[in-house]
């Protein structure tokens, strides 16, 4: 009995049809994972590489402004922001800052900064004093009484396979970037 039982387990392991099938089902789904991550990363870094793209544009833009803005300017970058990054309203906003060094300007940490004045379309709020703080290590050295101007933009990111083992959670990428004013001392607001 005991040879009977042993001669069908060696019969069972050296039996190889059917292997394939066999290895498939294990092949398949990582094939699958690793696929719908690829898709997922390159997506995400597509998307916010648009974006900062996009504010770059927008900063250029502004540094290169010699007259006074005003919120039909804004709206028109923002037009422009969104058709470049292919974003709806809803799911992105900009918002123009222009900044000022006042004193210690060479001191990083006890450097004196002032908004000049801070715009946001798109349902981001207007920066006062109180967001000076925050925004101090995104806002580079410059020469006292020098101005330059922050570009915010953010773009809420769905990921293609929100579900999948792979995705990540839906991002709202945000993106910063300092230009200084290129043919003007300063960018002024235009309240007309």
């Amino acid at each position: 009995m005991v040879k009977h039982v042993l001669a069908r387990l060696k019969a069972f392991r050296d039996e190889t049809r059917g292997s394939l099938s066999v290895e498939a089902v294990f092949a398949f789904p990582m094939l699958l994972w690793a696929l719908t991550a690829t898709y997922t990363f390159f997506d995400a870094y597509k998307v916010q590489n648009t974006a900062y793209r996009a504010n770059y544009t927008i900063s250029d833009m502004l540094s290169r402004q010699t007259d006074p803005v005003d919120a039909d300017f804004l709206d028109g970058l923002y037009r422009v922001f969104r058709y470049i990054t292919r974003v709806d309203a809803e799911s992105s906003w900009i918002r123009v800052s222009v900044v000022q060094c006042l004193d210690n300007c060479a001191d990083e940490a006890n450097r004196v900064l002032q908004w000049d004045w801070s715009k946001g379309v798109g349902g981001a709020r207007d920066l006062d004093s109180s967001d000076l703080e925050f925004y101090r290590d995104v806002i580079p050295l410059m020469a006292k009484g020098d101005r330059l101007i922050l570009v915010e933009t953010s773009v809420d990111y769905q990921p293609p396979f929100a579900q999948a083992l792979v995705s990540f959670s839906p991002e709202k990428l945000v993106s910063h970037v300092v230009t200084r004013p290129r043919f003007a001392p300063q960018l002024k607001w235009s309240n007309g």
